[in-house]
């Protein structure tokens, strides 16, 4: 009889081996004909309309009422017969897009971050979880051109404890054996410091890569060219979750000398695209999601035209999401990319970059610093953070029914990060309005630069 140590190490042997295997194929697949893309991606969606059909309310009963059957979806072309999914539906109703058959095995539930107004649970089945991260050689291969290597380099992640990767990268970590010498060495830094303790922290630290929001780095990265310290320069600088305004980026890359790229993520799907080496946009990686892109007539937007992303999750099976409205504004792409990769583009993507809250002092707070602590408070539904002035703050919340509603407790909350001095008033509201792509802005900037 094994020992049940014995057990979990053999458990781990066996996940190191199915990484690797999956990871031996990553060089090539960003290479293959589009011809075989295309049926690859045919082929993982027809799999997963069937396991919608026979595992998640959502789906099945949408199939019964409108008379389909699992065989008239053939391709990801049928995407436009089936009802599109609002984020609303998915976070009030998590349970109608949870698959049955992965209920109580294996697998990681993720809470979003909030910065979209409410938390989602999003639920992942170990395999997919796997897939993601093997698909992350897709980004290192295309970092090597400036790091120089693939593994063993040093990488700063600015981001807050608890996020989204923080809570993957443990689920990975406590399944494989995981040689130090593949893999990378990483030191998580808090993005509520001030500017000038994040630099000490990247100088004591000297990573080849920093990574962080687009929107925080950015401003992070002006401030330190702008007020002329120094930097131990990083060999490249790579950002997701929103946006870095276009006139950082030219900055960083052009006065400070440090390459920029960036991913296209989300608690939905965890690899929706990559910028490689070329920076001419975001590969689709279709073999692992479907995206359509519609324009405000409904209509497939055509290359250049500015449209809503609209999402399908191919790799997962615990949540399904089919047709899902993901809220995010881009541009199709055109033509091919230089670089030789066939996965189809993205020209661009409209962020977000309204989530940092500015200080006294000139330095910044990304939104993640401050939404997590309010959203922790008893009775709390939704919050937006409004900033009319430095020091002040027009709270607006949407509290659950019959709950104490606890203002003191939310003003002392925001104190905390903010420092004394700052007047913090809450407003109790019904609803917090929406913008047109469905998106409720969860910091509103009133400052002229703002």
């Amino acid at each position: 009889m094994y020992t049940r140590a014995v057990i979990r190490v053999l458990e781990r042997l066996g996940n190191s081996a199915r990484l690797a295997r999956l990871m031996a194929g990553e060089a090539r697949i960003a290479y293959l004909p589009e011809e075989t893309l295309m049926e690859r991606q045919a082929a993982r969606f027809r799999s997963l309309v069937q396991h919608a059909y026979l595992h998640v309310p959502y789906y099945r009963e949408w199939m019964r009422a409108a008379g389909a059957e699992p065989g008239d979806l053939r391709s990801p072309g049928d995407l436009h017969r089936m009802p599109l999914v609002d984020k609303l539906e998915l976070t009030l109703h998590p349970e109608r897009f949870a698959s049955a058959a992965h209920s109580g095995s294996d697998g990681l539930t993720l809470l979003s971050s909030g910065t979209s107004g409410r938390r989602r649970s999003f639920r992942y089945d170990t395999p997919a979880l796997f897939e993601a991260l093997a698909a992350g050689r897709r980004q290192r291969l295309a970092l090597r051109t400036f790091v120089g290597r693939e593994t063993g380099y040093r990488e700063a992640v600015i981001n807050r404890e608890g996020s989204a990767g923080a809570q993957i990268r443990g689920f990975w970590e406590s399944r494989m054996v995981n040689p130090r010498w593949i893999d990378l060495t990483r030191r998580r830094i808090p993005p509520g410091l001030p500017f000038s303790d994040l630099l000490a922290a990247l100088n004591e630290f000297r990573p080849h890569v920093c990574h962080g929001f687009g929107s925080h780095v950015g401003a992070f990265l002006r401030w330190v060219w702008e007020t002329g310290r120094h930097l131990e320069k990083p060999h490249v600088v790579t950002y997701g979750e929103d946006a870095m305004p276009a006139c950082d980026r030219q900055l960083i890359e052009e006065q400070m000398g440090i390459p920029v790229m960036s991913y296209y993520e989300a608690i939905e799907a965890l690899r929706i695209g990559f910028q490689c080496e070329a920076r001419r946009g975001f590969h689709i990686s279709v073999d692992q999601v479907a995206v359509r892109v519609v324009n405000a007539k409904g209509d497939e937007a055509r290359p250049g035209e500015r449209g809503e992303l609209i999402l399908t999750n191919l790799s997962n099976r615990a949540t399904v999401v089919m047709n899902y409205r993901l809220g995010d504004l881009v541009t199709p792409g055109a033509g091919k990319c230089p670089c030789g990769r066939t996965l189809p583009l993205i020209a661009d993507i409209d962020g977000r970059l309204d989530d940092l809250i500015e200080r006294p002092d000139g330095s910044r707070l990304h939104a993640l610093t401050v939404i997590p602590k309010l959203q922790a408070v008893p009775g709390l539904s939704q919050v937006q953070v409004i900033q009319k002035g430095v020091d002040e703050f027009l709270l607006r919340v949407v509290w659950e029914r019959g709950a104490a509603q606890p203002g003191e407790e939310l003003r002392r909350r925001m104190a905390e990060v903010l420092g004394d001095g700052v007047a913090i008033t809450v407003e109790p509201v019904e609803r917090l309005p929406q913008e047109p792509s469905g998106k409720v802005r969860t910091i509103v900037s009133g400052l002229k630069n703002g």
